[in-house]
């Protein structure tokens, strides 16, 4: 970290500038101070690529996709303006060095935090995989070190730049050291260069050397294209599975969920004592301290935002005509920006960092030090006798929105709060305490949160909109629509899908384009539970019932995939892959509950019956089936977590309260032997800490938080 110098910015867009960070392939890397009062690792492009029309609209591309990444080894992209007169982006600061800061100055790594490297490594590739992006430039510059884990960086911006300086220059792209055979010699690459590389990285972790050795990059590359990697100092232990990923045919490679299960099964270190070498801990406690020093430094925060001139600095201006991605916290909400007000709370994180592993540690089961949590405890020592569980507020404290008649939840892209419909009203709520934080409209008949922080409610006559900051933003109210409902939104916000119903009393379904306020794409259904459903990223839409007619042969219903982008039909359900499964009640729609993964759009999960679940992939047509709880029981509305690791049904209507289910989507494997308290209403935290839900009894109405892991009450708030 390097003070700044009167030549630098003061601003970038909103943010306050803060240190200089230092340099990268695309440009400078700046400490900015975020208009939420956070910090974050602004990165502003090098004046030739910020001058390329073509880099541009790749670069917004990109960014928009690594927005899309969401996993504890990936810092989020927090927000960006590629059309800026200087195009940025901010991502989420992680206070640590480099991976091969580390190692010069420190060493090389001992064989337990070369397994939890090479694991969080995979896990993060996982992660970057799912959304179809791939890294290109793993290497261990682009590794931060933080108690949590490794913190992989600079994905999203590797395949912009390469479009660019290759076209031009004909040259390979990435490190030579880490750089697969496949990237040398022009093939086509895929996830499996990732992998390559991420072997390279552990090899030098564990040597502090490249597995092809040193020298000019022509001889490094014809030594990754046809020499032997060097692993003679590698641990034993490790060096079959390295090879493995270093072999020069991609095929031959294990892929990163592979790694991840291998890795997985083998031992790793006590949580208790962390996973980093002691010096590369004190090497985290110095970039604390210079942050901190940093923070003290910079005047008082001003207000943010632009002034009547504009924002100072790369990035004030944008070219006539161009438009910035949206400013939009992390995906899948989880506010992971260092929030550091002060000194004190700075001193609290490092204090933190270095007892414990923070949450999204790679140890599967263990918390922070010693196996266990800080949370509170909220379960009475007689509640297993007794049924009841301690609330964290007196009943006096809690929203009177408790009082009655629940009916919606979903969480707040920080993870922070819920919004909850219920006894007449749309409020924001503490999900620890109960406390009521806002109050923002009457109740809604269906409520959509999007990971932007829009806030999407439908009314018999309206479809209204708010902003993360509670603004309203839309109130549509068309003269021949009404009865509003089931929106589903994309992942940055910009596309909603919703049902409706004409002045002729007929089903609709429509695609809304946010940022012009207009009908994308409409058409008639044949009933009005056809439950649309848009993917993250808004070229596929769901809906069920799109056909409803009796036939000799009895119902013919039928539930269609649409591809937005050409106004198709891609699939409709049931198929010979999906057979149609039979229903005890012949009027429950068949294939009525689906839901879109959140990180891969192109996979529906789908009920295709009472107790069956599959996930679906539409560009392979490939199925893979969820495990069946035993005895069969029924399952109906499901619900993604966030980062799609888990799937949860379910187990109840208004008239048939019992609990559901949650299953590991990578396995298929059922995850709880009974049913546990899901119901119809649920929201998984962002980072899948807790899981919401709302009893559906209108004479037990209880708001249950519930351990995302245990699946045990933590808390309840009783109506």
């Amino acid at each position: 970290m390097r003070p700044l110098t009167p030549a630098d910015p003061v601003r970038v867009g909103p943010h306050e500038v803060l240190a200089r960070l230092g340099a990268g392939g695309m440009g400078e890397v700046l400490l900015v101070r975020t208009p939420a009062d956070g910090l974050a690792a602004l990165k502003v492009v090098r004046d030739e690529l910020a001058h390329d029309p073509e880099f541009r609209a790749r670069f917004a591309r990109e960014v928009r996709t690594a927005q899309r990444v969401r996993g504890p080894f990936t810092p989020a992209v927090l927000s960006a303006d590629p059309g800026a007169a200087v195009p940025w982006m901010a991502t989420e600061y992680v206070p640590g060095p480099t991976l091969k800061e580390a190692v010069r100055e420190n060493g090389p790594f001992p064989e337990d935090s070369l397994r939890v490297l090479a694991l969080g490594l995979a896990r993060a590739l996982q992660a970057i995989h799912a959304t179809g992006l791939m890294h290109r430039d793993l290497k261990p510059g682009n590794v931060l070190l933080s108690p949590r884990g490794p913190q992989v960086i600079d994905f999203g911006i590797a395949r912009a730049v390469e479009g660019t300086v290759l076209t031009k220059t004909g040259q390979s792209f990435g490190t030579p050291s880490y750089t697969s055979p496949e990237q040398v010699i022009g093939k086509t690459v895929g996830p499996a260069a990732d992998v390559f590389s991420l072997a390279g990285v552990v090899v030098y972790a564990a040597t502090g050397q490249a597995p092809f050795g040193s020298g000019k990059a022509a001889e490094l590359m014809a030594r990754v294209v046809g020499g032997r990697a060097d692993l003679h100092e590698v641990p034993e232990n490790l060096r079959p599975l390295l090879g493995r990923c270093l072999a020069k045919d991609p095929a031959e490679r294990p892929t990163a969920d592979e790694l991840v299960q291998l890795l997985s099964a083998e031992p790793l270190p006590s949580a208790a004592h962390g996973w980093l070498p002691p010096r590369v801990h004190q090497s985290i406690e110095a970039h604390h301290s210079d942050t901190r020093a940093a923070v003290d430094a910079a005047p008082p925060t001003a207000a943010t935002g632009p002034g009547p001139e504009g924002p100072a600095g790369p990035g004030g201006t944008r070219p006539q005509g161009s438009d910035p991605a949206p400013l939009t916290p992390p995906p899948g909400g989880r506010g992971r920006t260092l929030l550091i007000a002060g000194a004190a709370a700075l001193a609290v994180a490092t204090m933190v960092g270095t007892v414990g592993l923070l949450a999204g540690s790679p140890w599967p089961e263990e918390g922070v030090a010693g196996g266990e949590t800080d949370a509170p405890s909220t379960v009475a020592e007689d509640s297993e006798s007794s049924g009841e569980h301690e609330s964290p507020a007196a009943a006096d404290d809690l929203s009177p929105v408790f009082n009655s008649g629940l009916f919606d939840v979903a969480f707040a892209p920080d993870g922070e709060s819920v919004y909850v419909a219920g006894s007449g009203r749309l409020v924001q709520v503490d999900w620890e305490t109960g406390e009521e934080l806002a109050s923002i409209a009457t109740e809604p008949n269906n409520l959509t949160v999007g990971t932007d922080g829009t806030i999407v409610a439908t009314y018999f006559n309206a479809l209204s909109i708010w902003g993360p900051d509670l603004e309203i933003t839309h109130d549509f109210r068309p003269p021949d629509r009404d009865s509003w409902n089931n929106p589903s939104l994309t992942d940055d916000g910009t596309r909603l899908s919703v049902s409706a119903v004409d002045d002729g009393g007929n089903p609709l379904v429509q695609v809304w384009n946010l940022e012009t306020g207009e009908v994308e794409f409409e058409f008639a259904a044949d009933d009005r539970s056809s439950d649309p459903v848009i993917n993250a990223d808004g070229t596929l839409l769901y809906t069920n019932m799109t056909t409803d007619e009796r036939t000799e042969d009895g119902w013919d219903r039928r539930a269609t995939v649409w591809d937005l982008t050409t106004e198709e039909v891609v699939v409709e359900f049931p198929n010979d892959d999906v057979p149609d499964v039979f229903e005890e009640r012949e009027s429950w729609p068949i294939m009525r509950y689906a839901e879109f993964h959140p990180t891969d759009p192109s996979v529906l999960a789908v009920k295709t019956s009472d107790s069956d679940l599959v996930l679906y992939d539409l560009s392979t047509g490939e199925v893979q089936r969820m495990e069946a709880p035993e005895p069969e029981q029924h399952l109906y509305e499901i619900h993604f977590s966030n980062d799609g690791s888990r799937l949860a049904a379910s187990g109840t209507t208004a008239y048939e309260p019992h609990g559901g289910h949650v299953w590991d989507t990578a396995t298929g494997e059922l995850l709880t032997d009974e049913p546990v308290e899901v119901y119809s209403s649920l929201a998984f935290h962002p980072d899948g800490e807790v899981i919401v839900s709302l009893t559906p009894a209108p004479d037990n109405d209880r708001f249950i938080v519930l351990d995302g892991e245990t699946f045990e009450i933590r808390h309840e708030f009783p109506g």
